[in-house]
């Protein structure tokens, strides 16, 4: 499978726990469970872009919602927290697919691309029980100049998507897993998801 080129700039982010980024830097986290931030505009988390930059958070992560084996990315990642009122930016996602499910189970079944544990699913499922879990399938690439921004007034509440002051650059991002290690992947993680998720699959 080809995958589309990354464009040479970006100014989207998504929000994400710092914890789950030094997973994503690792190659061990392929899909992101969400609901959406407190403040969303609509009903859920929405993809607003195919591609965006991280806004890795620190805000609300805690280490008892992560497997055990995984919870070493917790420290990695306060030891990495830059200074106050700034942000780095150092990856970006490309998202291959997303699948909606108010199944624990199917959550269950991806914990080989994910490091959250049972607790943090059921969490999530309980919180606006009404709205399924919006499960994506990203592809990470690291930015091969990490941009250190200084965080605006108006990144600030629980929503999944900010429009950054300037534009990061995309240029020289490699991907976190080479293409046979991710197509590798993927095609495993593909037998776990229903069909609805081949047929929303980016090709």
């Amino acid at each position: 499978m080809t995958h589309p080129a990354i464009p040479s700039q970006c100014s989207v982010a998504l929000k994400e726990w710092a914890t789950v980024l030094q997973a994503l830097a690792h190659g061990e986290q392929l899909v992101l469970i969400r609901k959406g931030g407190l403040i969303e505009p609509g009903s859920g988390f929405e993809l607003r872009s195919p591609v965006f930059v991280f806004y890795p958070t620190f805000e609300h992560q805690a280490v008892n919602f992560l497997r055990t084996p995984y919870r070493r990315y917790f420290d990695e990642a306060v030891r990495n927290r830059p200074p106050e009122g700034k942000v780095r930016v150092a990856f970006a996602g490309s998202a291959v697919s997303s699948v909606q499910s108010a199944q624990p189970g199917l959550v269950e079944r991806l914990s080989p691309f994910h490091i959250y544990n049972e607790a943090f699913v059921d969490q999530r499922l309980k919180w606006q029980p009404d709205q399924p879990l919006s499960i994506l399938v990203v592809r990470a690439y690291r930015l091969a100049a990490p941009s250190l921004l200084p965080v605006m007034p108006r990144y600030a509440g629980c929503t999944s998507w900010v429009d950054l002051e300037s534009a990061v650059s995309l240029g020289g991002a490699q991907p976190v897993l080479n293409d046979a290690a991710f197509e590798q992947r993927l095609t495993e993680l593909s037998r776990l998801l229903p069909q609805s998720w081949q047929e929303n699959r980016r090709s």
